[in-house]
């Protein structure tokens, strides 16, 4: 069941306005969202835009890329953006998901200073489409908790960091999918529990190669952007 975080009517509706802002300043520009985040450069597959970190003074970091069409094999996405926690930037408190000792002389390794959070799938014109979390083995980051990835989700702050305009974008992302990422991430750990009762107690999930999507969420943008600055106006003449 989902509960609603006091003040998330208000957040939401900022973050759609903000988000229509970054698409009208694009349409400005005669740009979409991708364009400027990759910039001058040629698209490479598997390659990460922007070429040089973003890190935001707040410990979160994103990048943008994409698959080659051989490894997805009909995939609708044009690609996605992955979102972190950067421990190493700024210490926070996290509780690490137990899994059972490797049976193998070459586990996947773990960067215990970088929490993936969620990925944004979006399309060619940069509009998003999905959001999704993935296996550890995928992004080789520390394995954590939902309650965890429920907080540092929630702190997400990407703004002053790298191209502005597209970290102000993820940044408002995360505040107008607040409730779907939360019901995302509780998502994930059904589908974690589902796989260890299918495997039995000594299963690695972070080893599976087989399961790479934990959880998925379609996105209806412009309807979403349409219902939280309805849901916000409702929510103003309640209370005069």
């Amino acid at each position: 069941m989902n509960v609603k975080r006091p003040g998330s009517t208000n957040r939401r509706r900022q973050a759609a306005l903000a988000l229509v802002r970054c698409y009208e300043t694009l349409a400005k520009r005669n740009e979409n969202l991708l364009q400027h985040v990759i910039g001058e450069q040629p698209f490479e597959c598997w390659r990460k835009y922007p070429s040089s970190e973003v890190i935001s003074a707040d410990g979160f970091q994103y990048f943008y890329h994409a698959h080659s069409a051989d490894d997805r094999p009909g995939a609708t996405e044009n690609g996605h953006f992955h979102t972190f926690a950067r421990l190493d930037c700024r210490a926070r408190p996290v509780e690490d998901l137990p899994v059972p000792p490797s049976g193998t002389t070459n586990p996947i390794a773990q960067d215990p200073d970088s929490v993936h959070l969620i990925a944004i799938s979006v399309d060619a014109l940069g509009l998003p489409t999905g959001i999704f979390t993935v296996n550890q083995w995928v992004t080789g980051d520390r394995w954590c908790s939902s309650a965890t990835l429920d907080t540092l989700s929630t702190a997400f702050r990407a703004d002053g960091a790298g191209p502005s305009l597209v970290s102000l974008w993820v940044t408002s992302l995360f505040s107008l999918y607040d409730e779907a990422i939360r019901k995302l991430i509780r998502d994930r750990d059904a589908t974690i529990q589902q796989a260890i009762d299918t495997h039995g107690a000594g299963y690695r999930i972070t080893d599976d190669r087989t399961l790479e999507v934990l959880s998925l969420k379609t996105l209806s943008f412009s309807d979403d952007v349409d219902a939280a600055l309805r849901d916000a106006r409702v929510e103003h003449q309640e209370r005069t």
